[in-house]
């Protein structure tokens, strides 16, 4: 009985999404950014798998994205996003220094805000980019947090809303 019990433990433990900690769940999506930044084709680590869906985004997150793919799939599109959809990278350029610092307070949803530095790409200046994850919980008082929205920071006064756009995709 303790052998089991003991086996329960490391499972909920292992899994990111049935983490306590909302930082560990946005930790486990920047570790897939900074594998999908690098310029390794064998290495992609993707965002939008079933499971990870499930586990990790919430339902209004879920049904945006197969909205908007079904939609692309109708019109014939091989691809969903041109570009990677967290950072909004095109070229892959390695990402150093990172950090996640939780901005939520009383009068805000949960989010935790991710910065990422972009050293020299090439002919690219090197470049920063911030990332806001919008946490909820599909049942509000009990269960894990979960993905509902990531911010990309496009300039003073303006973000770019990945649901948001998963949304405009999704009308025909």
């Amino acid at each position: 009985m303790r052998m089991k019990t003991a086996l329960m433990a490391l499972l909920l433990l292992a899994t990111p999404a049935l983490a306590d900690g909302r930082e560990e769940l946005v930790r486990s999506y920047v570790d897939r950014i900074i594998v999908n930044s690098l310029d390794e084709p064998d290495r992609r680590e993707p965002y939008f798998t079933e499971i990870q869906l499930l586990n990790d985004f919430s339902a209004d997150f879920v049904n945006a994205y197969a909205d908007a793919l079904k939609t692309s799939r109708k019109r014939g599109d091989v691809v969903l996003f041109e570009a990677d959809p967290m950072t909004g990278d095109v070229n892959r350029c390695p990402i150093g220094k990172t950090g996640i610092f939780d901005r939520t307070r009383s009068d805000t949803p949960d989010m935790l805000e991710v910065t990422m530095d972009f050293p020299t790409c090439d002919s690219a200046a090197a470049r920063s980019i911030r990332l806001m994850f919008f946490l909820k919980r599909d049942k509000p008082s009990s269960g894990p947090d979960r993905i509902d929205d990531v911010l990309r920071f496009v300039k003073e006064g303006e973000w770019f809303s990945l649901k948001a756009w998963l949304e405009r995709q999704a009308k025909p």
